[in-house]
Formats: structure tokens, C-alpha cells, sequence
């Protein structure tokens, strides 16, 4: 019997997307982030269980639920694009916003040729990053962009 087809994925949550698929009141969304997550379209950011295990453990066994995650770090690469789209952005690499972590988060969703997905303030930052540093304006989306390609 053959294995089946690998999915490529489409998309790459941080703990901002995470959180908010989560908590939502939206059973569509949950719902198409947590079916993304499962059949392989939706790779999670290394730091989204850590994180959301110590900030947020009232979330804790909802995740846990989920079958099939694939994680992905932020690898040296990825955080060469991060400098390189920090330096194009004319951020300070020291205490600037957006952080780090947005810039590797927009860096690691570019070098997978996934959409970046977050919610709230991340998200607000992420999209600046990719206007102001000339990437497509679609690179960082929000869950309600998932529920409706999903």
C-alpha cells in the first residue's frame, strides 16, 4: 500500500494565531485552523507550545487535543532574513517594534512559501513588516483569511 500523498503546507501559525484560533467564539475558525493543523497544511511556529503552555494554560489542554503538529524552527537562515528584513524595515535590532519575533516569523513563513498566520497587535506588526519591506500584502493574514481558503 502506497503512503500517502505529503501535503505541502500552506500556512504557519505563531502563538498570537494560536491563542486567538483557541479562544474564538467562531466554530469555523477553530475549526478550519485545527483541520489545517491536523492534515499538514498548517505548520506551527517551535515557540507556539512553549509559549502557550506558560502564558496562556487555561489554553493548555485544548492544544494538547490537537492531533498531528508539525513544528518548525527558526533556523539560521531564517534568522539572516529576519537581520536583512530588520535592516530594509529601519528597525533598531534592540528592543524595537515590531520584534524579533515578528521579523523571524515573517522571515521563516517567506523561506516555506507559507502565509504567516497571527491575530491582534503580531499581526498588525507583521503586516507592517511586509508593506514597508515590499513583500506581498497577503504574507501575514489573519484566522478569518484560513477559515475562508481552508
Amino acid at each position: 500500500m502506497a503512503a500517502p500523498p505529503k501535503v505541502k503546507p500552506k500556512w504557519i501559525i505563531d502563538t498570537h494565531g494560536m491563542r486567538e484560533a483557541l479562544s474564538t467564539s467562531s466554530n469555523k475558525i477553530r475549526a478550519a485552523v485545527i483541520d489545517a493543523i491536523e492534515s499538514g497544511e498548517m505548520l506551527l511556529l517551535k515557540a507556539v507550545s512553549d509559549e502557550l503552555k506558560k502564558l496562556y494554560p487555561d489554553l493548555w489542554d485544548d492544544f494538547k487535543e490537537i492531533k498531528n503538529k508539525k513544528y518548525h524552527a527558526t533556523t539560521v537562515p531564517a534568522i539572516h532574513a529576519a537581520s536583512l528584513l530588520t535592516e530594509k524595515y529601519g528597525a533598531s535590532i534592540l528592543g524595537s517594534v515590531p520584534t524579533r519575533e515578528h521579523f523571524q516569523a515573517v522571515a521563516v513563513a517567506r523561506i516555506l512559501k507559507c502565509k504567516l498566520v497571527s491575530a491582534g497587535k503580531a499581526l498588525t506588526n507583521c503586516q507592517g513588516i511586509c508593506t514597508k519591506c515590499g513583500l506581498p500584502s497577503n504574507s501575514a493574514v489573519s484566522l478569518d483569511f484560513v477559515s475562508s481558503h481552508a
